[in-house]
């Protein structure tokens, strides 16, 4: 049993630990379950999605505070939350996956499907949008020439609706928007049919070809957390921190002139000092026991910038994202002591690949499958989904050399495939080694052409193969 910790208010739904949400099994949305869904939908938004996407586009709670009179007001933004995305999406997402099937025909059907669709683009988005949001959505759906095409949905346009078992299994997939004019439009997608709404009237069914529900979830974890969600409050303080100081640089520069025992005045009443000469000038003979001064408070610079650095520190540190522009990372050249830096990264990396394969494994299980079947893969190979080989490889500097030692030496224990695949830039080991062995065979064609008087049984044909001769 799954452990609710909501019930959404109208109608049947239920929300549990991570946001989701899930809905009896079989059963069928009503306009009232809808609503219920979509109010609770909008309370994520204010409470999560909005303030994450502010605070990926520099746009800090720190910009609405409101002015203080009589005092500086400088409202210094950070950009830590974009640093801390873009940094681990680079990693994690910067190279597209290598997604495979054994099959020779197939898996040149399906890298061309893969090019048309775009994948690549598609999946970068995801990662980062589960970066800062901690979710995301794939969404399957049939161009206008009937072709299966994939489109990324951010968590702030689409749900997903679990059945209450304890796999929770897919159940539907909401899609919404608004029009020009302020009405909500949207589509629920069920397994073999889909339903059309605006606002809390629900149009008539209408069958199409997926058997299941055509989108999938991505999440890095099962809280749906994103990068910097546990780092809000230490951003916080670090926009405020910078603010206060650019205040007191700001403080020592407009600082009150302290003027005791010294006649400044003119004729006419007015202060007389000229700024131009920087001079302060008085016929007093008393005024060789004035005081000329500036009116100063404690300076903090110290404790500021302890402060800073800390808040720095723990916002890397508690992200788990290494700091690269830290001196100690970047002085240190030994590849084991870079890997300890990013082993944190590393772990949270590895977790979130089994999530994303696990996600992408199903996606591809209801494009196989889909009624339109045969036109990324044949149709009776529909269910070699479950044959289906991804390879996540990590975005970071590599040492070309190294890489295709280790390839070498591996290729005497592993396949040649999978050693290839441990080469950087190696996007399909599949081509490459149909690309190997067609040079070989060029040359051996070549090496034959070459010779004077070759017999014909041993010069090559027009595809490159040679002839045995027959005992």
């Amino acid at each position: 049993m799954v452990t609710i910790i909501s019930r959404i208010t109208t109608g049947r739904g239920q929300v549990v630990k991570g946001d989701v949400f899930i809905f009896p099994k079989g059963e069928k949305l009503t306009a009232e379950d809808l609503q219920g869904f979509l109010a609770y939908q909008r309370l994520l938004y204010d409470k999560r999605y909005k303030p994450n996407y502010n605070l990926y586009t520099s746009n800090h709670p720190i910009l609405q505070d409101s002015e203080r009179a009589w005092s500086e007001n400088n409202k210094l933004v950070v950009p830590m939350p974009r640093l801390l995305v873009d940094e681990y999406a680079g990693y994690f997402g910067g190279n597209a996956p290598t997604i495979q099937l054994e099959d020779e025909t197939d898996n040149d059907s399906l890298q061309a499907w893969l090019n048309n669709v775009e994948f690549t683009d598609e999946h970068s988005e995801i990662v980062k949008t589960v970066s800062i949001y901690g979710r995301s959505y794939l969404l399957a759906y049939q161009s206008e020439g009937a072709k299966p095409e994939v489109a990324h949905v951010e968590p702030d346009e689409g749900f997903m609706i679990y059945d209450d078992t304890v796999k929770c299994e897919p159940l539907a997939f909401v899609r919404y928007s608004w029009n020009e004019n302020g009405i909500l439009e949207g589509t629920i997608y069920y397994a073999d049919e889909y339903v059309n709404f605006t606002d809390d009237t629900l149009e008539e069914a209408i069958p199409y070809t997926w058997h299941d529900v055509p989108a999938v979830e991505f999440y890095s974890n099962e809280e749906r957390q994103g990068i910097f969600d546990g780092v809000k409050t230490l951003i916080k303080a670090l926009d405020n921190a910078m603010s206060r100081k650019a205040n007191q640089v700001d403080y020592f520069d407009n600082a009150y002139m302290l003027a005791l025992g010294l006649n400044l005045e003119d004729e006419e009443g007015n202060i007389k000092i000229d700024r131009n000469q920087r001079l302060i000038y008085s016929p007093d003979a008393d005024a060789t026991n004035a005081k000329v001064d500036f009116i100063g408070k404690p300076d903090a610079d110290g404790m500021q910038e302890n402060l800073i650095n800390r808040l720095i520190d723990l916002i890397y540190y508690t992200s788990m994202i290494p700091n690269l522009q830290d001196s100690a990372f970047s002085g240190n050249s030994s590849g084991v002591a870079l890997q300890f830096k990013l082993l944190p990264m590393q772990n949270m990396a590895a977790f979130q690949e089994r999530k994303f394969i696990k996600s992408l494994r199903r996606m591809f299980k209801v494009l196989f499958e889909s009624a339109d079947g045969g036109q990324i893969v044949r149709s009776i190979n529909k269910e070699s989904w479950l044959d289906l080989r991804f390879t996540y490889t990590r975005n970071m500097p590599q040492n070309m050399a190294d890489a295709v030692s280790t390839a070498v030496q591996a290729s005497s224990l592993l396949s040649q495939q999978t050693a290839l695949a441990m080469i950087p830039g190696v996007d399909d080991p599949k081509a490459e080694i149909k690309r190997k062995q067609e040079e070989q065979n060029e040359t051996v064609k070549n090496a034959f052409n070459s010779v004077p008087n070759t017999p014909d049984y041993l010069v090559g044909d027009n595809n490159g193969d040679t002839e045995e001769s027959e005992e």
